[in-house]
């Protein structure tokens, strides 16, 4: 092998900009990456355009691709004219591993005889239709390493019998320039929100089983002086607007932001609440809205939905899903009674600390090289 060590990358999501910058801080460590991503692809509740670019040792190519926004059956068309003529010593699928995309991009690994690394989020076990029951297990046997988005992620990846290095690591950091501590009242100013409320807000899209109607019930049980923010857009906003009339003012809604001014609509708030609630099919797989809260000094309750638990790090800041009562008393506790001293502090700080966007490059970094330097060498 080279001294510096070439990686392929196929990324649905790193159609984001701001997403290519893990990429950016991997590359520092002596990689040359070529980074592939989609033509488009909805992220952020919007549609995303891939556009090439070159930064460093970062290039960025963008391929066509069949069932764009199909995240278990889309395709990339020209994968192997794209990457075969980088050479690459690695090929990472962004991608999960029981996706077609997943398949497709261990595939050509295995014609070009280099190592294969995946990504997954997968923290529900369910049965997956022809063909991905079958070509899920050639790709678990045959990949050289594993990264898994949350704890349950990682034990299901073993369950689907992977021996291979695993680590688990949020897929994209959190960027502490962007997100810090602003001043409530500037941020408020800057999105038009009253300044003399205590506010409670959900970031993220707007479907029911984000369980943002829960919020709206336990603001509408406290004091008229705690008003929820929602921002986001999604199918279940008309029926969120209309649970909020009986509120008067005390709701106010905010159309999905460009991911440059998520930071105010974080600065904003008193308090993020992310109210998931599990369904048969789907439980929530980190909650990066979080983290983000976290990094910008303000206070966080979750549901115990899923990953959010860890993620939050202090069980007095979860609730039972669905459970209105308990989230109100929380929010109360939070808002108008006296939390904690340095508890806020505490947790901002461990945010700050184990999911930024070094801290995620440099275990990403890790588990390639781990990769890389256990498996056969090429020919």
């Amino acid at each position: 092998m080279r001294g510096r060590p070439r990686l392929a990358v196929v990324s649905h999501g790193a159609v984001e900009p701001t997403f290519r910058r893990k990429w950016e801080q991997v590359a520092a460590y002596g990689w040359r990456i070529l980074l592939v991503v989609p033509e488009w692809w909805p992220e952020g509740g919007r549609i995303q355009r891939g556009h090439p670019s070159r930064k460093g040792r970062l290039e960025v190519r963008v391929a066509r691709g069949f069932l764009l926004g199909r995240l278990g059956r889309f395709m990339y068309r020209g994968l192997d004219r794209l990457v075969r003529p980088f050479n690459p010593d690695l090929i990472h699928a962004e991608e999960e591993p029981f996706s077609m995309a997943g398949y497709q991009a261990y595939g050509l690994a295995s014609r070009l005889r280099v190592p294969f690394t995946f990504y997954t989020w997968e923290n529900v076990r369910r049965r997956y239709p022809v063909p991905q029951n079958l070509t899920l297990p050639s790709l678990i046997r045959g990949s050289a390493g594993a990264m898994a988005g949350n704890a349950e992620a990682a034990r299901i990846v073993r369950r689907w019998g992977f021996k291979g290095p695993l680590t688990t690591v949020p897929q994209y950091g959190v960027d502490g320039g962007e997100f810090r501590p602003r001043p409530v009242a500037a941020c408020r100013r800057a999105l038009g929100l009253p300044l003399n409320v205590k506010l409670a807000g959900y970031v993220g899209r707007l479907v029911p089983e984000k369980g943002v109607a829960t919020l709206l019930k336990a603001v509408g049980s406290l004091p008229p002086r705690v008003h929820a923010l929602v921002v986001g857009g999604g199918p279940h906003e008309a029926a969120l607007k209309a649970a909020a009339r009986p509120l008067g003012g005390r709701v106010h809604f905010i159309r999905a932001l460009p991911r440059g001014r998520v930071p105010l609509a974080m600065g904003a708030l008193d308090c993020l609440v992310l109210p998931s609630l599990t369904t048969r099919d789907w439980k929530e797989q980190f909650g990066r809205v979080v983290v983000e809260a976290l990094s910008c000094g303000r206070w966080v309750l979750g549901s115990r939905s899923g990953e959010i638990p860890n993620v939050v790090g202090d069980r007095r800041l979860t609730f039972r899903e669905g459970d209105t009562r308990a989230l109100a008393r929380k929010l109360g506790w939070l808002l108008l009674g006296r939390p904690p001293v340095g508890l806020r502090a505490r947790l901002s700080t461990r945010a700050r600390r184990e999911f930024s966007e070094a801290a995620v490059a440099r275990s990403v970094h890790g588990l390639l090289r781990r990769a890389l330097a256990g498996a056969p060498k090429k020919a």
